[in-house]
């Protein structure tokens, strides 16, 4: 459900906005894309976004994976929730509150990820991999619980 950009900026200023996080898992190794908008421009997070109401949050979290990375998945689990709040600052005009549901999800083929315009590159990390940036916590700890399940 398309809601007009003016009226979205007045619900995301007044209320918290359920989401979903795709952890996309593949050969032991979690999807990471970097943001190119506001909230956390710049950094690495997993693809998501809204959940529209009367959507099921499996569904919302294959719809994302669809939408961002052009992946069809399989929805594995839950793994947990995460809570995000963004400070009013000079990019952004007010506080943005999230509750973000993670989701695990698997792919049998990570060669099609092809990113939407809100991402500008990705990469696949694995429980070895060091990380040569700081992720936020709601992004950390998924990944960390995720990567020691497999």
């Amino acid at each position: 459900m398309f809601i007009p950009e003016e009226e979205y900026s007045k619900i995301q200023s007044l209320l918290p906005i359920l989401c979903v996080d795709c952890v996309i898992v593949h050969e032991n190794k979690c999807l990471l894309l970097r943001r190119t908008n506001e909230p956390a421009k710049g950094q690495y997070w997993f693809p998501g976004g809204r959940v529209f109401k009367g959507e099921r949050i499996r569904d919302a979290a294959l719809r994302k994976a669809r939408e961002e990375v052009n992946l069809d998945c399989h929805f594995e689990q839950i793994i947990g929730i995460e809570e995000t709040i963004f400070r009013r600052n000079a990019n952004i005009n007010y506080d943005i509150h999230t509750v973000n549901v993670c989701c695990q999800l698997s792919i049998q083929q990570a060669s099609y990820v092809r990113m939407d315009s809100s991402h500008d590159h990705f990469i696949w990390v694995g429980s070895n991999d060091v990380m040569p940036f700081n992720l936020h916590i709601a992004v950390s700890r998924p990944l960390h619980k995720c990567l020691n399940i497999l």
